[in-house]
């Protein structure tokens, strides 16, 4: 038996709908925002106003961190209820985010980069951060990419 792939926009709009039958207010105004964004980056950029599960992805992610932040401020200003709200709204949107790698997984995806390009000691960092983030794409935060490849070179 094989389960068929729904995309993640289609994903997004049954999501909706269904946000909408639970009369789930916060779940409802996220993906709206979500699917507005989408909408907007399928129409800049190199999309041709295509929308796939990468870009939703790249949306998911760029809209997640903006939360963080925002919960960040808001708790600096003893907002704690907006925090909340914003905490609410970024479980909805990782909902689309692929699983987080394992430590071990991201170490081997940079060790890999690293004989990979073959960097001359810490002065490669560079190099090998463009042959990782290459190859982890969307699954791995680019900080936590930095970390393991500053560690694993020395620097």
């Amino acid at each position: 038996m094989t389960i068929a792939t729904v995309a993640l926009y289609d994903r997004v709009q049954s999501e909706m709908v269904d946000a909408r039958m639970r009369r789930d207010d916060v779940a409802l105004d996220t993906l709206a925002l979500l699917k507005s964004e989408l909408v907007r980056a399928s129409k800049e950029g190199g999309s041709a106003g295509k929308i796939d599960d990468d870009l939703v992805t790249r949306v998911a992610r760029k809209e997640v961190k903006r939360r963080e932040e925002a919960i960040d401020v808001y708790r600096k200003a003893g907002r704690e209820e907006s925090a909340r709200r914003e905490e609410a709204e970024m479980s909805v949107l990782r909902g689309f985010l692929p699983a987080a790698m394992s430590d071990q997984e991201l170490e081997a995806e940079v060790r890999a980069a690293i004989a990979e390009v073959k960097p001359d000691g810490p002065k490669g960092f560079g190099l090998v951060m463009k042959a990782a983030t290459a190859r982890l794409a969307g699954r791995a935060d680019g900080n936590q990419v930095a970390a393991v490849a500053r560690r694993l070179l020395g620097s």
